[in-house]
């Protein structure tokens, strides 16, 4: 009897789906059509863009906010619930002139009072921010000059203030909604005043959304029309297999973090078209402990560099889909220096002179030894284990012996806070430079009880000013010279081996067309979705 249950039960929901296609496969006179999407997670907890850190959780975000300025794909920034904005020269504020005639899908008007309670509570301790009290930056207040009309001010010079105002983290929330919920009931049930409202949320199953039939302000590079999409249906779906399978069997319509070798395969077939987003942020790497043997040793560090080589590991791994990276910025990121794409090229005999002017000499098996210690390092890995694996069969041609253990996040964090390890891989998606602050500022070194991201644990205090000097550079332009310097420093001390990027492969049905990566590449704007040629 169960089993007949689970068959009908999946037969019902395949239907349902097929609906949706058959929407989709409507003739063009058809305005309204239902996109299904599957996410690789079921680890959703909050919707609320003043709480959220999750990538997973803005898919949604980006659907049901909007922010006060808008970035496509390539960071070009266009008008959002701010119509004009005027940074002060001394970096000190930023005056922003709002849109009006805007309403929350509450029915609750958008003005001046919104974006201050929203950015007066995202520093609100009781909020529990978690992503966007980085984002909002030295934030000192915002004064109501109009209505329409704010001025929002730090307490020290904040050059990536306008920039900060595109991210998904600072949308603007309504405060009538969140005074009627409380904190906890806004973050299950969102109001905002993006182009769909939010209806449902079945814990681990999906997100339902419907089409805000009141927009009419979204960005220029959205285009003006009216959405075709009158329903978002958010699946979750964790398993790879499982996703794409959904996405073939036709019982989902885009599918997010499609292993590589289906990319490509689906890609090809005709029936799909994948998308591939390179994310801004730090590149997926390898940090190197300096305060353990061997890699306490710029020479061995600098080695292990020349032994990789990145454009074939990628190559190999993501079948041309995935570039090799050269630093610790992503290319994307604002303020990206691209002097980094000349550093530690592939050279093997180089590796090997390095590694011979530090000491380390040929040994049984092809480790290189040194005082009757072979070269080895430990290497724990969370993520992305095939990586680390290819790193470690390219580094042991030049004699290097590198332990690499799958591990899980409890393993993962005792060796790093215990200082246990000599390599640890890392990755960070965020729109601004300053992200370089979390794995290199000496402040973020882990120990027991104080779990933190500076993994090599260099405690420079040049890099620490370097770092506190660019957060608070008064224009983008200095900011930008400031935040290249930093990216030298980190390549010169060879203490952040970038692998490759981190990137988000969307594949969809053929019958669709008109989906946009957000700024950052992880998420996908569905607002413009409609049948393909139509």
């Amino acid at each position: 009897m169960g089993k007949m249950r689970k068959t009908k039960s999946f037969l019902m929901s395949t239907a349902a789906a097929l609906l949706g296609l058959a929407a989709l496969a409507a003739p063009v006179s058809a305005q309204d059509i239902t996109v299904i999407w599957a996410d690789d997670s079921t680890s959703d907890v909050t919707f609320d863009p003043r709480v959220t850190q999750s990538r997973h959780e803005e898919q949604i975000i980006v659907q049901v906010f909007d922010q006060l300025i808008v970035a496509d794909e390539a960071g070009k920034l266009y008008p959002g619930l701010a119509t004009s904005w005027q940074a002060a020269p001394d970096g000190m504020s930023v005056t922003l002139k709002l849109r009006e005639g805007v309403k929350f899908h509450d029915g609750s008007p958008f003005n001046a009072e919104a974006v201050k309670f929203t950015f007066d509570t995202i520093v609100d301790p009781r909020t529990g921010s978690q992503g966007a009290i980085d984002m909002i930056g030295p934030y000192d207040g915002t004064d109501i000059l109009g209505p329409y009309e704010v001025r929002i001010k730090y307490k020290r010079p904040n050059g990536g203030a306008i920039d900060s105002f595109t991210e998904n983290e600072l949308s603007i929330v309504s405060p009538a909604a969140v005074q009627r919920l409380g904190n906890q009931g806004f973050a299950q049930n969102p109001v905002g005043t993006g182009p769909f409202r939010f209806v449902s949320w079945e814990r681990n199953r999906e997100v339902v959304l419907e089409r805000n039939e009141d927009y009419a302000w979204g960005p220029e590079f959205m285009g003006k029309e009216k959405s075709r999409v009158a329903k978002i249906i958010h699946r979750y779906i964790p398993n790879n297999a499982t996703r794409v399978a959904a996405l073939e069997a036709g019982e989902v319509h885009v599918a997010d973090i499609v292993p590589a070798l289906d990319t490509k395969r689906l890609g090809d077939s005709g029936r799909y078209k994948s998308m591939i987003g390179v994310a801004a942020g730090l590149s997926f790497g390898a940090l190197f402990n300096t305060t353990r043997p061997p890699f306490d040793d710029i020479r061995v560090r600098q080695a292990f560099f020349h032994s990789i080589n990145r454009p074939r590991l990628a190559q190999n791994l993501y079948f041309g889909l995935v570039k090799p990276a050269f630093g610790p910025l992503a290319p994307p990121t604002p303020a990206y220096w691209d002097g980094v794409e000349k550093y530690f090229p592939f050279d093997q005999a180089m590796a090997n002179r390095l590694l011979d002017e530090a000491g380390w000499r040929p040994g049984p098996g092809g480790i290189r030894q040194k005082d009757g210690k072979p070269l080895t390092a430990y290497f724990p890995v969370l993520t992305l284990p095939d990586v680390a694996v290819a790193m470690q069969a390219e580094a042991r041609r030049v004699g290097f012996d590198i332990k690499v253990e799958n591990v899980l996040k409890q393993k993962q964090d005792e060796v790093l806070m215990a200082n246990q390890y000599e390599m640890a891989v890392i990755r960070w998606v965020s729109n601004d430079p300053g992200v370089l602050a979390i794995p290199f500022h000496s402040s973020n070194i882990p120990e027991p009880g104080k779990f933190k991201f500076n993994w090599s644990r260099i405690a420079d205090p040049t890099m620490d000013k370097m770092l506190a000097d660019a957060s608070a550079a008064p224009t983008a332009a200095e900011r930008t010279r400031l935040y290249g310097e930093i990216q030298k420093k980190i390549m010169d001390m060879a203490i952040f081996l970038p692998i490759h990027d981190q990137v988000q492969t969307v594949v969809h049905t053929a019958q669709i067309e008109g989906l946009r990566y957000s700024r950052g590449n992880w998420q996908v704007r569905l607002v413009g979705a409609k049948p393909a040629g139509r």
